[in-house]
């Protein structure tokens, strides 16, 4: 069981929304609805489920941190994405959507002690888990569609290479 943040995790939760930013701000909408990843997800997916999870992660943290060891009940993430409705909205917004909230959620987390980090929960998949935990996975998810976001901008650049496809 971990109690204490990676090294990496709160500038990772700080650094997201001005990377997705960078990379997506300026794209235009038919490729931000590309979907060319193996699972189906164009880079408007990438950001509308980031979007979509945020709350989500939010109440499992401040159900440990309120709670005595509270039951933390997977959810369908597909289904949320869908009844969301984000995967409407124009890049932009959903750009400033999650940057509000994820500016708002990095402030609340730096000030956590080892105490409240090491508080627990139960998901109701993945067993016994940790503030501190939880806040990992939540770097690591966010990193985990920034690669995949790139990886499908990559294969839209990719067409474009001609003969230096060869490199």
């Amino acid at each position: 069981m971990t109690t204490t943040l990676t090294p990496t995790t709160l500038p990772t939760l700080a650094a997201t929304p001005a990377l997705l930013r960078a990379l997506l701000g300026g794209l235009p909408e038919a490729v931000a609805n590309d979907a060319r990843d193996p699972g189906g997800w164009s880079v408007r997916d990438c950001l509308a489920h980031l979007l979509d999870r945020a709350p989500m992660q939010r109440r499992r943290v401040e159900a440990m941190l309120t709670e005595q060891h509270p039951t933390l009940m997977n959810e369908d993430e597909t289904a949320s994405l869908e009844a969301s409705g984000f995967r409407l909205l124009p890049v932009a917004v959903l750009l400033d959507r999650f940057e509000a909230l994820r500016v708002a959620d990095v402030e609340r987390y730096r000030g956590l002690t080892a105490a409240e980090l090491a508080r627990t929960g139960e998901h109701s998949v993945a067993g016994l888990t940790t503030v501190a935990e939880m806040l990992n996975h939540v770097a690591y998810h966010d990193l985990d569609h920034l690669r995949q976001a790139a990886a499908t901008l990559a294969a839209v650049a990719h067409e474009g290479r001609g003969a230096m496809q060869i490199f």
